[in-house]
């Protein structure tokens, strides 16, 4: 009878083991599960993010292919900031590009860049002409003549807005950069 007892105790123990193992098994399995799902939320969101870093690199180039391209008339750089063209704000006062109002679609606070493929939405840029260096502001200035007409550069701030997949994910870019404009006697 010795004999026959230990041997049903022995089963009940492999039972216990085996369940104890399946038990650490599907625990393991859940976490593996669960870990991946989060490295591919992960991954997913590095994606996202990327797409709007490079819409937002495509928007600040527009702006700066703008200015390179269109004649500075400063008249067209209003506090209103008619068609995302801009003066700065006043010192104090809230940057004109932290108003979300300016990025607002269908408004004429910025201007749209041409879309970025995988994007939520086109990227978007304003631009604010700073201020105008003149004489011995600039430092291109040579000549110190006051016949000879005086160089002057206007330096802008463009500031770039890009979306990724989703609208959470937004890059924001800024440069500065400067214009030679023609001297002041020219026509």
């Amino acid at each position: 009878m010795r004999g026959s007892t230990s041997g049903d105790g022995q089963r009940g123990i492999a039972l216990f083991l085996s369940l104890v193992i399946l038990m650490l098994l599907t625990i393991a399995g859940v976490a593996a599960v669960q870990t991946t799902q989060l490295q591919a939320r992960m991954a997913r969101n590095a994606h996202d993010n990327l797409i709007a870093l490079q819409a937002a690199e495509r928007a600040l180039r527009e702006g700066e292919r703008f200015l390179m391209t269109s004649s500075p008339d400063a008249s067209r750089y209003t506090a209103a900031g008619a068609d995302g063209l801009w003066r700065p704000a006043d010192f104090g006062a809230v940057p004109v590009w932290r108003a979300e109002r300016v990025w607002v679609d269908g408004g004429s606070g910025s201007r749209r860049a041409a879309p970025v493929a995988g994007a939520s939405a086109a990227p978007q840029y304003l631009i604010e002409w700073l201020t105008t260096l003149t004489g011995p502001d600039n430092p291109h200035l040579l000549e110190q003549s006051t016949v000879a007409s005086v160089p002057r550069t206007a330096i802008f701030r463009i500031t770039a807005r890009g979306f990724g997949a989703t609208r959470h994910a937004r890059a924001q870019l800024q440069s500065t950069f400067a214009v030679r404009l023609p001297p002041e006697n020219d026509p």
